[in-house]
């Protein structure tokens, strides 16, 4: 049963370790920055809470519909683009919940947002990277480590007096055989 746990921990750990990175540290790799999505003007594509994910582009790979990742003041901002003027160097932006537009700068624009999202892990990310639940996790870590070494002490003390146990069965077997046998060559010499 010891083994059981112990096997579901690890399991678990390293399940929840392996979709964490996956999804937080492999795509920074290949030149994604994630970014949760704090507000409803992109609602129907990105849902509040939603972990996006933004790769650098020039203005020349932005097409007319493409959701853009800018800076506007000191917000990020995630917006469809509605129209391009590549002359005056500008985007007219919109969130596609939002009744207004706005003028995007392509000086402030810092990528593309794939048109994919994952729900709700935007609010882990953002708790993540705060000092409280980065030392949270450690906790976490920490004592299931312990945990597990804990568990892995009683399964060998476990193990032991199985074989302990084994030892005393063969002992027991054998003295029943060698009574069994000196009693019957007492009968013999009588």
């Amino acid at each position: 049963m010891i083994k059981i746990i112990r096997g579901f921990l690890k399991g678990l750990v390293f399940a929840a370790l392996g979709v964490l990175f996956l999804l937080l540290i492999v795509p920074r790799v290949f030149g994604y920055q994630p970014y949760m999505v704090v507000s409803a003007s992109m609602q129907q594509s990105f849902p509040v809470g939603s972990l996006i994910y933004v790769r650098s582009a020039t203005p020349d790979e932005v097409e007319v519909g493409d959701p853009i990742t800018f800076t506007s003041g000191t917000l990020t901002i995630t917006h469809r683009v509605m129209e391009k003027n590549d002359a005056e160097q500008y985007f007219v932006t919109k969130g596609d919940n939002n009744s207004a537009s706005e003028i995007t700068r392509y000086q402030n624009l810092k990528g593309k947002a794939l048109n994919f999202c994952i729900p709700y892990l935007g609010y882990f990310s953002a708790w993540f990277m705060t000092a409280q639940g980065k030392v949270i996790t450690a906790i976490i870590l920490v004592c299931t480590a312990g945990l597990s070494i804990v568990l892995g002490k009683l399964e060998d003390l476990d193990d032991e007096e199985d074989e302990e146990d084994e030892e005393d069965e063969k002992k027991n077997s054998s003295n029943e055989n060698t009574d069994h046998i000196a009693k019957e060559g007492e009968m013999i010499e009588e």
